[in-house]
């Protein structure tokens, strides 16, 4: 008969309660009272720059003459926002696009027509006052849409932080009065999730012809940027 010694069942049955029975960490945080709260804050900021996308649309019969023709208007459209300062590497393509034009005769045959292009640049603007400007003079060089313009901020993370802020007291108001009512209190912070997101003022623009741009200046304001953010914490309550 094989025998067994004393200090191996020892052993066996210590390993048989630390795999049966939690450790005295675990078991403690199952048995510790908590409270989750959601939070949610608001900061905000003045806008300090500006992204404004503009187009030049050209048709024509022959493609290159289209291609030819919006090469020309988006040069004199670039050169004309440089001469208001605008920096090169604040003017960038957005959007190139190239495209037959179709006409769908009786028969159901397409044909070709023409030729359309499109290219569209951003220009980031630094000085507010000159929003207004930027358009009047692409407007008035050979651009012919206006897509979007959407305010920004260079730097938002003070105001990122102020509405995180704003929303951690805002748990942590709503754990104690539900922490009151329940005649406990709340003893310390045990996990945090937390998220910041910003919103900016955004217009969007249908096409604008150049004429309008002579006709009178374009007004623009900026606003405020809105910064929320939301926690989810929970709390030890005692």
């Amino acid at each position: 008969m094989k025998r067994i010694s004393l200090g191996s069942l020892v052993c066996a049955a210590i390993f048989a309660l630390a795999i049966i029975l939690p450790t005295g960490t675990a078991a403690a945080e199952e048995m510790t009272p908590t409270l989750t709260m959601n939070g949610f804050g608001v900061a905000r900021m003045a806008p300090d720059t500006a992204d404004v996308t503009i187009g030049v649309v050209t048709e024509a019969r022959d493609a290159a003459r289209a291609h030819a023709d919006n090469a020309t208007a988006t040069s004199r459209v670039q050169d004309a926002l440089k001469s208001l300062g605008i920096a090169e590497r604040d003017i960038r393509t957005a959007r190139y696009d190239f495209s037959p034009v179709y006409d769908v005769k009786d028969n159901g045959r397409s044909v070709t027509t023409g030729y359309t292009v499109t290219n569209a640049i951003i220009v980031k603007v630094r000085t507010l006052a000159n929003v207004g400007k930027v358009i009047d003079t692409a407007l008035a060089n050979g651009a012919n849409r206006v897509d979007s313009l959407e305010f920004l901020a260079s730097d938002p993370s003070a105001a990122k932080n102020a509405a995180l802020a704003d929303a951690a007291r805002d748990a942590r108001s709503k754990a104690d009065a539900v922490a009151r009512a329940l005649g406990v209190r709340v003893a310390r912070v045990l996990n945090v999730n937390a998220d910041a997101q910003s919103y900016a003022p955004r217009n969007v623009m249908p096409m604008m012809m150049a004429k309008e741009a002579y006709d009178a200046g374009t007004p623009i304001s900026a606003g405020e940027l809105s910064f929320e953010a939301s926690v989810n914490i929970t709390y030890v309550i005692e």
